[in-house]
């Protein structure tokens, strides 16, 4: 299952994207700027954060880059090494990454997760729009997801905190694309700026990206 979520993951980010994998399980593997991040973790949570920090520094190799240190910055993002950026996801037991070069992508999202109705109280709470609120289970997950994805892209550009309310998405789960468009002014984005992501469902998992260009 895991090679098979890696493979659909690199189908739907294309060439240039290095990608990494982990299975989240202990913390070992953290530098000690990384090991500060987690110092009041809860296990659970301590093993997510060094599992993802494994498969980003394997995402950041497959571009040809050092497998440098990724410390937490002031907004509790990962800081990426210079000239390139990239994106950290976990669900259950596996920790996802993908690192680009900014010379190919200003910024990009992914969003791992179950491909299952969202929990009670979800989706009342996220997907709040008019055109939210009919949407099936499965697409409801989708578009959860796909605001993640996006909301991970936008985050190097706006550099302040927003809410899910700021975008609407619309799913199309037989085509496996998303298409994301702002309702509010983002930063350098205006309302209505609008993008296309990959929705991809593998076994019991859902998996959605996003590149800017």
């Amino acid at each position: 299952m895991t090679d098979l979520v890696l493979e659909r993951l690199a189908s739907m980010v294309g060439p240039g994207v290095g990608l990494g994998v982990e299975t989240v399980e202990g913390v070992a593997g953290l530098t000690p700027l990384e090991a500060i991040a987690i110092e009041r973790a809860v296990p659970r949570r301590a093993a997510e954060f060094a599992a993802g920090r494994r498969a980003a520094r394997t995402a950041l190799e497959a571009i040809g880059l050092e497998r440098a240190s990724l410390p937490v910055g002031p907004d509790r993002a990962p800081v990426w090494p210079e000239g390139a950026t990239g994106s950290i996801t976990h669900d259950r037991d596996l920790a996802l990454a993908a690192a680009v070069s900014l010379s190919t992508a200003s910024s990009i999202g992914i969003d791992l997760t179950e491909a299952a109705p969202l929990p009670d109280g979800v989706r009342e709470r996220i997907l709040r729009h008019r055109h939210e609120e009919h949407l099936t289970d499965m697409e409801a997950r989708a578009a959860f997801s796909a605001k993640e994805s996006l909301f991970k892209a936008l985050a190097p550009h706006v550099g302040f905190v927003f809410g899910f309310s700021a975008a609407v998405v619309h799913v199309d789960l037989e085509r496996e694309t998303f298409d994301a468009h702002l309702v509010q002014p983002l930063g350098p984005f205006a309302m209505g700026q609008t993008w296309e992501g990959q929705i991809a469902i593998e076994g019991d998992r859902l998996i959605t990206a996003l590149l800017f260009v």
